[in-house]
């Protein structure tokens, strides 16, 4: 469930004169997920591209066809804002990323963004009966966390994803106030649920809800739940209790229903996700090579900083950008943290690197990422466990501006973000690009 809140902020932009990229993609097929119990749509990653490519398509739309730079960006501030109650926006991203996690176990749901809830203060995702999250929680407990925290990690994903376009593609796209909504909503989530306000939000949500199972979402507030299961993964899932209509299980968890460990675990996220704001693009820089750059150097670069709430407990991210003529880079250092122990995790990227087999021409980008992350991606692990992911995806072009994609990947067991599968798996992606270009901005 994704709590809404009107907020948002402006930010400068720079203007390099570059040429620009706005690269709408589309995964149309993603294998095995969308295979899971006959045909599963959509995977967290294809929810992911959706999304972006909407709000791309639509900030370009908006600034091709309004001159006046005030109402031009007044009128991108006010879509950001209530394109959140519409597919495929924010809202719907961030339930769809809860129903996947759902979803490669065969357990259907329904995302009631589809009904258009304009200014709703909660929306659910429903259509879960209690028989599924019980054999959810006994049989995968990891994922029963992860399903908690995967809404608030797409939204964050969301936002990777913009920055590397605007870094990687010089996509001229004015992204800042939709960044902001993200951060902003995501921190106002956790705090919320870390107070007393979350006791009587979930209180009204009981009261309105009657004996129909099928009517109510499937956790209540994600950040209490998350926190709840993270310490107790050994616990059934009708120790909740029942219903207050006396028909099915207390699946709401309060504040108050917290010890003061979990409560103070919690209050310490809403503190760490602070450190997502420390993000240069926030602020529409989108280099700091002209502010720390060396005289003759070549390469531009940025980094920022990204926490995660994790099926294990937390992660925070360096992420570093960097790039020279057709060299992409991408890193990103991991700090894991479970409830006593820290783990070390290294990912790095070489984005849309041109290449020519005989008279095939392709763009391919290569990533490897290793990682130490808590055995069975437990809270109490002391063990380690060792993981990585290998993917490759290359770009044949079929016109200037119209391309296909094929990525394929293996991974070992470990949470990777904007990656459903907790599990190793061989995985790969069929889908098409269309490139909006401008020559220079």
């Amino acid at each position: 469930m994704l709590l809404t809140y009107q907020i948002f902020g402006s930010a400068n932009e720079t203007n390099p004169k570059r040429e620009v990229d706005i690269p709408l993609e589309v995964p149309l097929y993603d294998f095995p997920y969308n295979q899971s119990s006959g045909y599963t749509f959509p995977s967290m990653a294809q929810s992911l591209y959706i999304t972006k490519s909407f709000y791309q398509f639509s900030h370009n739309l908006i600034e091709r066809n309004i001159s006046s730079r005030f109402w031009r960006r007044t009128s991108i501030v006010l879509f950001d804002v209530f394109s959140l109650y519409f597919p495929p926006g924010d809202a719907w991203l961030h339930e769809e990323a809860h129903r996947a996690v759902m979803g490669q176990y065969g357990i259907d749901s329904y995302n009631e963004v589809y009904d258009i809830p304009l200014f709703s203060e909660t929306i659910a995702v429903s259509d879960v009966t209690d028989e599924e999250l019980i054999g959810l929680k006994r049989d995968h407990p990891a994922d029963m966390v992860r399903l908690h925290s995967a809404g608030i990690e797409s939204q964050y994903e969301l936002v990777l994803k913009l920055e590397k376009d605007q870094f990687f593609s010089h996509s001229p796209t004015w992204d800042q106030p939709l960044i902001w909504l993200n951060y902003l909503n995501n921190f106002a989530y956790l705090a919320t649920c870390a107070s007393n306000e979350s006791n009587s939000i979930t209180n009204d949500i009981l009261n309105a809800e009657d004996q129909d199972v099928s009517n109510r979402d499937f956790t209540g507030l994600d950040c209490n739940a998350w926190v709840y299961d993270l310490f107790r993964p050994n616990e059934a899932y009708t120790d909740r209790g029942v219903h207050p209509s006396g028909v099915g299980v207390d699946r709401y968890i309060r504040y108050s229903d917290l010890t003061s460990e979990e409560q103070d675990y919690l209050k310490t996220q809403v503190k760490l996700s602070l450190l997502n704001f420390i993000d240069p693009f926030l602020f529409g820089v989108k280099s700091l090579d002209d502010y720390f750059g060396t005289p003759n150097n070549d390469w531009r670069w940025n980094a920022t900083i990204r926490h995660h709430i994790t099926p294990f407990g937390n992660n925070i991210g360096v992420n570093v950008f960097m790039k020279k003529e057709t060299t992409n880079l991408f890193w990103t250092l991991n700090y894991y943290s479970n409830k006593n122990n820290r783990f070390m995790g290294l990912d790095a990227s070489a984005l849309r690197y041109p290449f020519q087999i005989k008279n095939l021409s392709l763009q391919s980008s290569l990533r490897a990422s290793v990682w130490l992350q808590p055995k069975d991606q437990s809270f109490y692990a002391n063990e380690k466990s060792l993981g990585y992911l290998i993917s490759v995806k290359s770009y044949y072009s079929i016109t200037k501006n119209f391309e296909l994609f094929l990525e394929l990947m293996n991974k070992q067991s470990g949470w990777v973000p904007s990656e459903v599968s907790l599990d190793s798996e061989t995985a790969g992606r069929l889908g098409f690009a269309y490139h909006i270009r401008s020559g220079l901005n």
